[in-house]
């Protein structure tokens, strides 16, 4: 295991830059998630890392060793590739230990590591199998023993899961979260789902463009984003993004909204200070998570940082344990969350509460975070 510290990465392919300076300090046993859209330089990042690709500038360290010149099998890494890479004439024992037969450990060691990888990931009655006879799934856990059987100082997943089906997705999630866990190893995982971000990670880093938007633990990411992108990438359903004028009423500062029906409501901007003076007036942008919007919980109306208001069910999602609702405001499309047994008929009238204390609002034009 080993601290990774990324300095002003830069990489070029001709006259595009894929990588932008990007700055990222990870410490021993963290696990890191590198997340972004298609092309915004999270797998290059990677394989940057990994040596697979040389940088054009800047520095990379591994447990305080320079790296950035050395070829991969000189770096003491180990990398779990989307499409498992796995050799299909060997079987799975074979799979395993082929990293350790090339680096000449005696047999008697290799047996044993293949034995601890296999009872880790609970293979042990697939070692005789060939690749074709495993399921997705297992071929996954396969691609992984292989790499835990190296012992090396940290371990790329580079999107491992993209290729499994919705549930095996879940259940290999969790199996990757609690070998970090019994582990402590250093990881640092590539993917474009922000789910799995969220549920794995000690640290994201939201990346576009070949630069970081945002880095800090899930919670920052979700509750605190730094911008409308990274607002908008993480969480399902995604923030609602509402434009609306800044007001100051009595009570201070507001933005005013209407539900489709015309009537105009007044949302509190409770952590709003003397630096939204000059925004009076001018147009913003309000983030507002769908759970933020739910049904009226009578002992919460009271509290200074909640509005009610009602609109007009547009549409209803059940979803089990709750359901999403589509209303109109200020004639855009809104998600709600509320309890099922709290919902209303397509058409019909609801009162919802908004809690505002986790509001942000945004800048229009630069898509900035202005609270």
């Amino acid at each position: 295991m080993a601290a990774l510290e990324i300095q002003n990465v830069k990489k070029t392919f001709g006259t595009v830059d894929v990588l932008k300076g990007i700055d990222l300090s990870i410490s021993d046993g963290e696990f890191l998630i590198l997340v972004g859209p298609s092309g915004c330089g999270k797998s290059t990042l990677m394989n940057t890392i990994a040596g697979l690709e040389d940088v054009t500038s800047g520095d990379i360290s591994i447990g305080g060793n320079h790296v950035t010149g050395l070829a991969p099998k000189d770096r003491d890494i180990a990398m779990v590739f989307q499409s498992y890479a796995l050799y299909p004439s060997m079987t799975v024992r074979g799979n395993i230990s082929f990293a350790l037969e090339i680096r000449k450990v005696p047999k008697a060691e290799r047996e044993k590591e293949v034995e601890r990888v296999a009872d880790l990931l609970q293979i042990g009655h697939l070692l005789d199998r060939k690749p074709s006879q495993l399921s997705g799934g297992q071929r996954q856990r396969v691609a992984m023993g292989r790499a835990l059987a190296r012992h090396p100082k940290i371990y790329l997943f580079d999107e491992p899961l993209s290729n499994l089906d919705a549930k095996l997705r879940v259940e290999m999630r969790t199996e990757i979260k609690k070998l970090h866990q019994r582990l402590g190893t250093t990881i640092v995982y590539v993917t474009h789902d922000q789910i799995e971000a969220m549920t794995l990670a000690d640290r994201i880093a939201v990346m576009k463009d070949g630069e970081v938007q945002q880095f800090g633990t899930p919670q920052q990411i979700y509750d605190d984003p730094a911008n409308m992108f990274v607002a908008g990438f993480m969480g399902s359903p995604a923030m609602n993004f509402l434009r609306c004028e800044v007001e100051h009423t009595e009570q201070g500062y507001a933005v005013g909204v209407r539900t489709g029906g015309g009537d105009l409501h007044h949302l509190p901007l409770v952590h709003a200070d003397s630096s939204l003076q000059s925004w009076i007036g001018k147009e913003v942008i309000l983030g507002l998570r769908p759970e933020q919007i739910t049904h009226v919980i009578p002992h919460k109306t009271d509290e200074s940082h909640v509005a009610r208001f009602s609109a007009k069910v547009e549409v209803a999602e059940p979803t089990g344990p709750d359901t999403l609702i589509l209303i109109d405001l200020n004639g855009q499309e809104v998600d709600c969350r509320v309890n099922p047994t709290e919902e209303k008929p397509v058409g019909s009238l609801m009162e919802f509460m908004v809690d505002m204390s986790k509001a942000v609002l945004f800048n229009p034009e630069t898509e900035a975070r202005l609270l």
